[in-house]
């Protein structure tokens, strides 16, 4: 049996969410520990230092972590509703 396109598309969209929250997770731990403390955070918050890039990605890319499950979570339930839909409809 050829799986219908609605289904590989709920595949598709789950591997990609799932990897978005792992580079999400590992990018969340890595921000932990190389966030300002002490002194370069005073000077963090004056504007006299920058902030390490990793911790200024680490919401951009947790959204996007977010974004990429919500529309796995569609995909999954619209193939779900489509596949119920399609065996009440068959004779």
């Amino acid at each position: 049996m050829t799986e219908k396109t609605h289904e590989k598309v709920a595949k598709r969209a789950e591997d990609i969410a799932m990897t978005t929250t792992i580079i999400s997770a590992i990018v969340g731990i890595g921000a932990t520990y190389a966030e300002p403390s002490g002194f370069y955070a005073i000077g963090v918050a004056l504007g006299l230092a920058s902030e390490p890039l990793i911790v200024t990605a680490a919401p951009i890319i947790a959204s996007v972590a977010t974004v990429t499950g919500v529309i796995s979570s569609g995909a999954y339930f619209y193939s779900k509703w489509k596949n119920k839909r399609q065996l009440s409809n068959t004779p």
